[in-house]
């Protein structure tokens, strides 16, 4: 059986190995520039594009780096790790009790610093796919409360399809 501290070796590598560097001032304009067009259903092709991202990721990180886990807080450890290292965020923390993903500093709040409605929908995106790949089991992600509406942290609210409420 592989060790832990050997799947966080090989969850380093995967990051150093797949990921693409963008510069972060781009991602910022882009997605403010993407948000002024929401209106025309942008936004949910944007939240669907970063879901496929997030199966992607999980499943490149089971096929080709062996990491696997059938535990919901071993998977937010392994979503923990790419989060921060991804520099999308500054802080991320989840609480599998209360089925919450809180962060803090999103680029995407960068982007559009103040909103009545949430604007880390591509994240809840991201977050929905990864797990739902990674765990083999349905998830729903939702962001309930975003620091662009004026609260401290981005909340996410994780729901398993099919399971009581």
């Amino acid at each position: 059986m592989v060790g832990i501290k050997d799947q966080i070796k090989a969850l380093t590598e995967a990051i150093e190995r797949e990921s693409v560097l963008i510069h972060r001032d781009a991602l910022i304009g882009a997605y403010r520039d993407l948000k002024k067009v929401a209106k025309f259903g942008l936004d949910k092709l944007i939240k669907k594009a970063a879901e496929y991202g997030g199966r992607k990721g999980a499943k490149t990180l089971k096929e080709k780096y062996a990491i696997y886990t059938d535990r919901l807080d071993e998977a937010m450890d392994v979503l923990s790790i790419i989060a921060e290292s991804s520099r999308m965020i500054g802080y991320f923390d989840y609480d599998p009790k209360a089925m919450e993903i809180k962060i803090e500093g999103s680029i995407l709040v960068e982007a559009i610093p103040k909103s009545d409605k949430p604007v880390c929908e591509p994240m809840a995106g991201f977050f929905k796919g990864f797990l739902s790949e990674f765990l083999e089991k349905d998830y729903e992600v939702k962001e309930v409360q975003c620091q662009a509406q004026g609260y401290e942290q981005c909340v996410f609210r994780i729901r398993q399809k099919g399971a009581k409420k």
